[in-house]
């Protein structure tokens, strides 16, 4: 595993992986869940000052860059026919009570930007979309160091847990630091060097958590088989990201793992697979688990290594009704080698493209467990002081006409790997597309 992913990419656009599901018994206790409500209680009492802040500025909610819209008619649509304008006229009220704040507040105030984005916080929490987001300038820019492919961190994809109003870890990748110290996939993490992030945010929390080289940071975990919280002591180091592997598996089938879909995703699969043929190969796994997403343009393209020319491989559609059809552009490298891909519950958006059109086109059989289900299409807005506003602004669809959003893909043969598979150095999920494939049977590391 090889992908720590604050932010992935999907469509050409940012979004925020929001991972909030438990493995069964993986409940947080009922204190996180509790601490978490109250923190989003104190966050709704703003809502009405972000929403004003949020829109006073022009902002709006937009569609994507081809979709001439005007952001006032849109809000128009949006708001009962008032539109910006509406919020425009509330605006006196927002400067009134911000007056009397500032006059009779008896303590210190937050630095003006800070105030500005916990304001436009707050009128996004009401919109119970956590693909819809913010972030400042300094968590933009590690969502820009995000996609270098290196970064200086712990080196495990964390996400959001709705319930808990906190982060979990997904995936503790082996033999990075978090790893060797110790963390669970599943971990709760309420506090960073002492400090509470219950309440805050995904990108503010691992702003906290990153750091420089060689320096420790202290992690408050919760854990489902523990019965109080514990602190976990974690050296960072310089986590790179490898975007594909490729190797030769059971003697004779090739295997062909894809950890992101970047700008050069589509050109390195191709490749890979065509360097895999030269060695005519029965069978192709092609391993998703973990990968959450990317370019749309890059899933098309890899998409289109399996899948004849002129394929549609998804349908977008937004909120008036319109809708997109992306298909296929150039000639496959192979249609008829028999094909297995590995998916997990980290596999995610572009990923789940790619392996929903190969098991509509019934090219190949998917083999793992339930991928995450991220249907929905995110438009970027990068704002003057380089801060970035992501909204939702359209859902997919798989080319059967399958929405996969909040329920992800149902693979053909259900494998679950395990922790105690994970402790035992078995993978499972790859044994059982090494069998499907014909090829010759025999115990396989984790990946």
């Amino acid at each position: 595993m090889v992908q720590l992913s604050l932010i992935a990419t999907v469509f050409g656009v940012e979004r925020k992986i929001a991972m909030y599901e438990f493995s069964p018994g993986e409940r947080p206790s009922p204190a996180v869940q509790e601490t978490g409500k109250r923190h989003s209680r104190v966050r709704s009492c703003f809502t009405w000052i972000a929403a004003l802040l949020l829109f006073a500025g022009g902002l709006g909610v937009g569609f994507m860059a081809a979709q001439w819209l005007s952001p006032g008619s849109l809000a128009a649509a949006r708001n009962g026919g008032e539109g910006v304008d509406g919020l425009r006229n509330q605006f006196p009220i927002f400067w009134e009570a911000m007056e009397l704040l500032y006059n009779d507040f008896y303590g210190e105030f937050p630095e003006p930007s800070e105030s500005t984005y916990a304001a436009i916080r707050g009128v996004l929490n009401e919109l119970d979309d956590p693909n819809t987001a913010f972030m400042s300038p300094e968590e933009a820019n590690f969502f820009r160091e995000n996609l270098q492919g290196s970064f200086e961190g712990i080196g495990a994809r964390v996400d959001w847990d709705m319930t808990a109003d906190t982060v979990v870890v997904v995936e503790p990748f082996e033999n990075q630091p978090a790893w060797k110290a110790g963390i669970k996939r599943g971990d709760l993490i309420t506090h960073v060097d002492g400090e509470s992030i219950l309440g805050t945010d995904l990108a503010s929390a691992v702003e906290k958590i990153r750091g420089p080289k060689d320096t420790t940071v202290v992690l408050t975990v919760v854990r489902a088989d523990s019965t109080a919280p514990f602190e976990v002591e974690v050296v960072r180091d310089r986590i790179e990201i490898p975007t594909i592997e490729s190797r030769v598996v059971a003697g004779n089938l090739a295997y062909v793992r894809l950890n992101s879909f970047n700008e050069n995703a589509g050109d390195l699969v191709r490749d890979a697979v065509e360097a895999a043929l030269e060695e005519k190969p029965a069978g192709l796994i092609f391993d998703l688990r973990g990968n959450p997403g990317g370019l749309l343009r890059q899933a098309i393209d890899v998409a289109a290594v399996f899948l004849p020319k002129g394929q549609n491989v998804l349908i977008e559609r937004f909120a008036d009704g319109r809708e997109e059809i992306y298909a296929t552009e150039v000639e496959p490298v192979i249609t008829d080698l028999p094909l297995v891909v590995l998916v997990n519950e980290g596999s995610a958006s572009a990923s789940e493209i790619v392996a929903g059109a190969i098991q509509d086109y019934r090219r190949g059989q998917l083999v793992g467990t339930v991928t995450y289900g991220k249907g929905s299409v995110q438009l970027p807005h990068t704002l003057s002081d380089d801060s970035i506003l992501r909204v939702t602004v359209a859902r997919w669809y798989t080319p059967d006409d399958r929405t996969i959003d909040g329920s992800g893909l149902q693979p053909d043969v259900l494998v679950e790997l395990s922790e105690a598979d994970r402790e035992a150095q078995r993978d499972p999920q790859l044994e059982e597309a090494i069998r499907l494939l014909g090829g010759e049977a025999e115990a396989l590391p984790v990946e």
